[in-house]
């Protein structure tokens, strides 16, 4: 038996910021899932082939590619 404690599903809406209508999809994604994970997960729900700029903002911290050329996190290069 493991000690680690069962993964939970967060229910999750991405939403594209600055498009009209908007655009938004609803995801579960597990408690276990890496940033890299959420970044394939919105990749295959978009409907995106890796060449989207986009970028995470958790607890005031901003991972991901705003601009092009502009790295804020090794995850994304």
């Amino acid at each position: 038996m493991s000690d680690l404690p069962e993964p939970v599903v967060y229910q999750l809406k991405v939403v594209l910021q600055g498009i009209s209508p908007m655009i938004w999809r609803r995801l579960l994604v597990k408690s276990d899932s890496t940033i890299e994970d959420l970044h394939y997960t919105i990749q295959i729900a978009m409907g995106w082939e890796d060449i989207h700029l986009h970028y995470f903002t958790i607890h005031g911290q901003q991972y991901g590619v705003r601009k092009p050329g502009v790295c804020r996190d090794k995850t994304f290069r």
